[in-house]
């Protein structure tokens, strides 16, 4: 005979494939947009003839903005209700407003013939409005996850989705703009081009933020985002005292803050375009290999995050994170080796039938290779469990204190990893300056130093396994093991449930109260 109060087992809903492939083509939607936006400076220039470092600036400060929106747009959607849910409200809401303020730049301000002052003006303007619908979108796309299924196995395939998406689709569009658009325009960014490609990425970004909302409909409903009263207590809206008392006594989303934010930031220093040019340019001889290697390294890094999400689904997120960043820090250790003291020029040699020897050339190019993949696939695997890991944490502070915050905590770790990956760029530019670039910056066909090579491998592997280290130190004392979450499912299984039978308790106590006034 089972007790009275015995908590059940975990209650894991699970989304089928294709809802969950249809729903993460919210990050579809997001790059089809990045494409056209990579372009603001273009954009700025072409159709109001700003200044192409002014327009930089402007950029630059968006950041910014954009960070203190994240929070604010957060409390927004979690004190949104609607008995049809919130996130197909809100990701089309930030489609129409995305879609706003690109036509308002690319179709209606040029025909405005704004220059000087008010052109700039009316740029920031359009910008503010486009990061505004961007924050929508990309809130509601990161809560999807979190709505779509609790199941620990199942959770981690999310992010193998969103990894094909945001590689297929800026290259699917990129060939769109470039070789199918813009020769139509004699290969200028004019503001004929501009007019035509906005009109492309308004249609094409549509028809995927619809095929999302039409994945996420089942889940996407008021219960999904209900709290936990306890007894009688009066249920209260999220507030601003409520997010930082989630950054306060949240000890899991501090740790996870410092490790994926100390990641961020080196994957930020590592990703600069000065350090890509240094490597290849300088070091290896061939700026052609990085486009080539980037090309070739698709598949694989796919491959490793459906990997990464199998070991994640059996081990755990926080186990998976811990020990492949450990796994990360060896690879780069090797890989920092081969650039310091390999003759990576050879490569280079190779590229343009200039080595002196082509058999060895081929062994240290298939080295080099080897050692880029290997750095790319342990790092997809961290990715994974990384970006599964902050689902968990939504539902451990839904079990620690009944609140069901997706929004908040997506939006916090977004807020604080924005402000930290703004140094990035900081970062790199400050370090290239020890080793002579203070007035130019390094271009292929440079003179190959040691400094050159050493300041490569800082930014491209010293802050990285830097960061990997403040993970493993950060994610030491966590405890959101497989099993702990395992736990927590049962928790809040029980807590519904045992919410349920209160409220049905409720019913029929008032009916009763009604029928004996009759």
């Amino acid at each position: 005979m089972k007790e009275k109060n015995a908590k059940p087992s975990p209650v894991y809903s699970r989304a089928k494939t294709w809802q969950i492939a249809l729903t993460t083509m919210t990050g579809i939607g997001q790059m089809v947009f990045y494409v056209l936006m990579t372009s603001a400076t273009y954009i700025g220039n072409a159709n109001f003839g700003i200044l192409v470092a002014v327009t930089g600036v402007i950029i630059t400060f968006s950041r910014l903005f954009d960070g203190i929106t994240d929070p604010i747009i957060a409390l927004v959607m979690e004190r949104f209700k609607s008995k049809h849910g919130k996130i197909r409200f809100f990701t089309m809401i930030g489609w129409a407003t995305m879609s706003v303020a690109t036509t308002l730049m690319c179709n209606i301000g040029p025909k405005l013939h704004l220059e000087g002052a008010l052109g700039i003006v009316f740029f920031v303007l359009c910008y503010v409005i486009y990061i505004i619908g961007y924050t929508f979108c990309s809130i509601s796309g990161q809560i999807n996850a979190n709505v779509l299924t609790n199941d620990p196995k199942q959770r981690p395939t999310i992010s193998v989705w969103n990894t094909a998406y945001s590689y297929l689709a800026p290259m699917i569009m990129s060939v769109v703009s470039m070789s199918v658009i813009l020769p139509k325009f004699n290969n200028i960014q004019s503001t004929q081009y501009f007019e035509t490609l906005n009109i492309v990425v308004v249609a094409v970004s549509f028809v995927f933020y619809l095929l999302s909302c039409i994945g996420v409909s089942k889940f996407d409903k008021p219960e999904n985002f209900e709290n936990i009263k306890i007894g009688k207590e009066k249920e209260e809206k999220p507030s601003f005292k409520d997010m930082v008392n989630l950054i306060k006594s949240n000890k899991e989303l501090q740790r996870y803050i410092i490790a994926a934010g100390s990641d961020k930031l080196a994957q930020t220093i590592g990703s600069a375009s000065v350090v890509s040019t240094m490597l290849f340019g300088i070091i290896v001889g061939s700026m052609s290999l990085s486009s080539i290697l980037s090309a070739i390294a698709m598949l694989p890094s796919i491959i490793f995050a459906v990997i990464g999400s199998k070991i994640a689904g059996k081990k755990g997120s926080l186990k998976v994170m811990v020990d492949w960043s450990k796994i990360c820090i060896v690879v780069n250790i090797i890989y920092a080796a081969f650039i310091l003291f390999a003759p990576a020029s050879m490569i280079g040699d190779l590229m343009n039938k200039k080595a002196s020897s082509v058999a060895l050339g081929v062994i240290i190019a298939i080295v080099f290779l080897l050692l880029n993949f290997a750095v790319n696939a342990t790092k997809m695997v961290v990715s994974v469990a990384t970006n599964s890991l902050r689902m968990d944490i939504v539902d451990y502070e839904f079990d620690r204190t009944g609140k069901y915050m997706p929004a908040a905590v997506s939006a916090t770790y977004s807020f604080v990893d924005k402000a930290i990956s703004s140094f990035g760029a900081f970062i790199a530019t400050a370090m290239i300056g020890l080793i002579g670039y203070t007035t130019t910056v390094p271009q292929q066909g440079d003179p190959l130093t040691v400094g050159v090579k050493v300041i490569t491998v800082v930014l491209l592997i010293g802050f990285p396994i830097i960061g990997w280290i403040c993970t493993i130190l950060a994610m030491k004392k966590s405890n959101l093991t497989f099993e702990k979450m395992e736990e927590v499912q049962t928790n809040i299984a029980y807590k519904k449930s045992k919410l349920s039978q209160e409220n049905k308790s409720e019913i029929v106590e008032e009916t009763v109260i009604e029928f004996t006034e009759e």
